[in-house]
């Protein structure tokens, strides 16, 4: 196909960065704040001064990446990798002051700490109660001197408490022409990545109904995806094609089990189609969800897209958001629904996670085209490679292209289980990256 030599070569440099293998893991940043704050630090810092680690039963644990520090909920440090009595761990650590702390906190019924692997806490005992037993204790009063000193010692440190150095750092803070290179070809290479997914689903199915279902997955955002994707298997887009978008809104939204009969139009429309309800109704989740979000807008904006779909295949990239936004509002006044139906935002993200692929695939677009691609909201995965790669919070790139590479990069070494920070191909790329980026993939 079209978009395979001209995609490939433009991310070439980075997939030969993919081809090494290594193993491992990731870690943060953070800041001193005192109590369980300070024994995070500790243990983010590594701060043990040399003091060989054992767990309460005497196993002895040697800490390969400390993991990530987590600010949001969730345990303390993600995607840590252990070694506990030689055996090879990867998981999460939550730390403690006590270990009952453990029980107050409710963790073990909580299914985002499933994946813990480490308890650490400052005291010994009382033991938990509700630690289950797969998971082992770490305490370090048993391996550091009192806690007051060592709260001391941090306290003069604090200024120095930016976290590790990320190798990959070294190898990029100094040459920003070789990273702009990179974030490039592994932008090329994400769309690339997404093109391949859209063509093999196509290969089973009829490409415009394989658009129009990842159109309706995507209108279901996060806890209605599954509802809008079977919605879309029962009544395909062969099956909307004699109707009006009026009555195409009017189907869905009954068959969906969300149409009320005393909307007498648009239940009247549903009736002429002849298409009948599935037996089994469906499962849709209104728990806390904004109006804004409710799965009736939602089919709404979906009809309106594939009303205006022949106009927005030909729409330059840079416009697309907009265009998707116009186009989405076909219905909005006639259904009666005030605010736009799709964002700046969420079109934006449309726009790259499916206007681009099908268009690729399609032979409508081409690789230089996409350096057009527009932004989407900076997300936390962007925000932490582009301080990895570049010490910096600001100067995050705002263009779309060098955005998935953030996404990629991120995805492929730095959220990667089986990618260490030492022996990260980004880090040990110093030359390579000279020679294989030599001409400017842009």
């Amino acid at each position: 196909m079209y978009f395979e030599d001209a995609l490939r070569d433009v991310s070439a440099p980075y997939q030969e960065l993919l081809k090494a293998s290594v193993q491992g893991c990731r870690e943060p940043d953070a800041s001193f704040a005192g109590d369980e704050q300070v024994l995070q630090l500790i243990w983010q810092m590594q701060a043990f001064e040399g003091a060989s680690l054992v767990l309460v039963d005497g196993t002895p644990v040697e800490v390969i990446e400390p993991g990530r520090w987590n600010h949001a909920d969730g345990p303390d440090f993600c995607d840590a990798v252990l070694l506990i009595g030689g055996a090879l761990q990867r998981g999460n650590v939550e730390v403690h002051v006590r270990p009952t702390d453990w029980d107050a906190h409710q963790h073990t019924p909580n299914p985002a700490y499933g994946g813990v692997i480490l308890h650490v806490t400052w005291f010994a005992s009382p033991p938990a109660k509700t630690l289950p037993a797969r998971v082992p204790h770490l305490a370090l009063e048993r391996i550091l001197p009192s806690y007051a000193a060592v709260q001391a010692a941090l306290q003069k440190r604090e200024g120095e408490a930016t976290g590790l150095i990320h190798p990959c750092l070294q190898t990029y803070q100094q040459a920003p022409l070789e990273l702009d290179r990179v974030l490039v070809a592994s932008g090329y290479h994400r769309l690339l990545a997404k093109t391949y997914r859209f063509v093999e689903q196509a290969e089973a199915a009829d490409t415009a109904q394989v658009f129009y279902e990842s159109l309706m997955t995507t209108m279901g955002y996060r806890r209605n995806t599954e509802p809008f994707k079977r919605l879309a298997k029962e009544v395909t887009l062969k099956a909307l094609e004699p109707f009006s978008s009026k009555a195409r809104f009017a189907v869905l939204a009954r068959i969906a089990g969300l149409l009320k009969e005393t909307q007498r139009d648009l239940w009247d429309l549903w009736w002429e189609s002849g298409l009948q309800p599935s037996v089994q109704p469906y499962q849709w989740d209104f728990t806390g969800l904004r109006p804004q979000n409710h799965p009736l807008k939602r089919l709404a904006g979906c009809v309106g897209v594939l009303h205006h779909l022949p106009k927005l295949l030909e729409t330059p990239l840079a416009d697309l958001p907009k265009a998707i936004t116009q186009a989405a509002d076909h219905l909005r006044t006639e259904l009666g629904f005030k605010a736009a139906l799709i964002g700046k935002q969420r079109a934006a993200a449309i726009t790259t996670n499916l206007f681009v692929p099908y268009r690729l695939a399609l032979g409508s677009l081409s690789a230089g085209q996409l350096m057009v691609l527009p932004s989407e909201d900076l997300s936390m995965p962007m925000r932490d490679t582009w301080k990895r790669l570049t010490g910096k919070e600001e100067g995050i790139p705002t263009d779309g292209l060098r955005q998935q590479g953030l996404l990629q990069i991120y995805a492929d070494f730095c959220h990667n289980p089986n990618v260490i920070c030492a022996t990260c191909p980004l880090a040990q790329a110093r030359e390579s990256v000279r020679t294989a980026i030599a001409e400017d993939v842009g």
